[in-house]
């Protein structure tokens, strides 16, 4: 057994390389005075296995995973994993026995140096809070295979990309398509024959049109669609469209062209969908999308028809529509909690199409269910069209004009 694996108990029985000893005396002077000897070319260092003796070869480990993977970045964080016992317990054991109580243990030595050599080196930024890539430096006992160096045969590199947020608009011009991915209901997302084997009851969404192309372009695993709320399957999106941030998770490939993005995904979708103003964005951003509905103001085209024949005083009663009560409707109950929202109409516009038929243009505040607010759905939508006319109504055709975030 080897000084790097035999757990120590006494000072006497330790050996230090010259960087773990400046790190336990800071102190020249302490360090001159110390009873633990420098390890000599035999040796192997009690705490660190001589690892630091060898950042060199540790920065190569590092490149060489970066050029392997083909990764591209900008800015950084390193981090150090050690499930190495035997380093942490005499680190711990030194640390006490010595009586040194600063921070700066073997991973934080690790991480700063390689920090600066990447740094240095690469010409790459170091960033604490929103890196692009987390290099994770793990130290076990057990050797990894692969590694090319006997002095670092503990140590592997892994590499994780931060996911990259692309904020945007879409537009949604086919009925039929929903916003994200519907698990089939026959296999629950599995694949089976009902589904093609897809998983998916619908076979294109709004994410999957944008996703196919952003994928190949970032070389990432997978996608999350963040919407500014979401209009129901049998909706088109129209206007300057819905605001969107789409979350690549893992890319290896960040620095790409917008412009052309945009141009692919709008040629490939087949007039299904278009998608504009895409712009990078941080994580943040995600957030403010994904809650800005209530903020939001909304602006609807909707085809109310009528059981009966519709008066002109029933179109005044319709415009004085104001403040809603809106207890969640049976159609989406399933995935919503079951609640009573208060919803503002900012104002609301009827055309006479027949006399059985108006268009109606709504702008509204955000979350407000426009097919409720005609039918009724049974009295949990308060006041409603159908009630306020005596006349049984349902939202035959819904269109969104405009979604307005601040």
């Amino acid at each position: 057994m080897t000084n790097k694996d035999k757990p120590i108990n006494k000072l006497d029985e330790c050996v230090l390389c010259p960087q773990c000893l400046s790190r336990i005396y800071r102190n020249p002077e302490e360090r001159k005075k110390s009873k633990i000897p420098t390890i000599t070319s035999s040796q192997k260092c009690s705490i660190c296995g001589n690892i630091l003796l060898h950042e060199d070869k540790l920065f190569n480990l590092v490149n060489n995973k970066i050029n392997l993977l083909n990764i591209e970045f900008n800015t950084f964080l390193v981090a150090c994993q050690i499930s190495n016992k035997t380093i942490t317990q005499n680190e711990n054991k030194i640390r006490k026995m010595t009586g040194y109580h600063g921070n700066n243990d073997l991973k934080h030595q690790i991480k700063r140096d390689l920090n600066e050599m990447i740094t240095k080196k690469l010409g790459k930024t170091l960033d604490y809070k929103n890196p692009e890539v987390v290099i994770m430096v793990k130290i076990r006992k057990k050797p990894y295979k692969h590694n090319p160096y006997y002095e670092l045969r503990n140590i592997n590199i892994f590499i994780d990309s931060n996911p990259l947020f692309i904020e945007g608009k879409y537009r949604k011009l086919v009925r039929g398509i929903p916003q994200t991915k519907w698990p089939c209901t026959v296999c629950k997302g599995k694949g089976c024959e009902a589904c093609n084997y897809t998983g998916k009851q619908y076979k294109d969404t709004v994410e999957d049109l944008i996703a196919k192309d952003l994928l190949k372009l970032t070389r990432g695993s997978s996608t999350k669609f963040h919407g500014s709320g979401r209009e129901d399957i049998d909706v088109l999106m129209l206007g300057e469209g819905r605001p969107f941030v789409i979350e690549v998770k893992h890319p290896f490939k960040r620095n790409i062209d917008l412009k052309f993005l945009r141009r692919i995904v709008n040629s490939h979708s087949d007039g299904k969908i278009e998608i504009n103003d895409l712009k990078f964005v941080n994580k943040d951003r995600r957030a403010a999308i994904k809650n800005s509905s209530v903020e939001s103001y909304k602006i609807y085209s909707a085809i109310a028809t009528f059981k009966n024949g519709v008066t002109s005083k029933d179109i005044e009663e319709i415009e004085k529509l104001d403040v809603i009560e809106q207890r969640t409707p049976v159609r989406v109950e399933h995935r919503r909690a079951d609640l009573i929202r208060t919803r503002k109409i900012n104002s609301i516009s009827a055309e006479r199409i027949n006399s059985k038929q108006l268009r109606l243009i709504i702008n509204c505040q955000g979350g407000l269910y426009i097919k409720e607010l005609i039918s009724g759905d049974n009295g949990r939508t308060q006041p409603n069209i159908s009630k306020i006319t005596n006349n049984e109504a349902i939202c035959s055709q819904l269109d969104v004009l405009k979604v307005h975030i601040p």
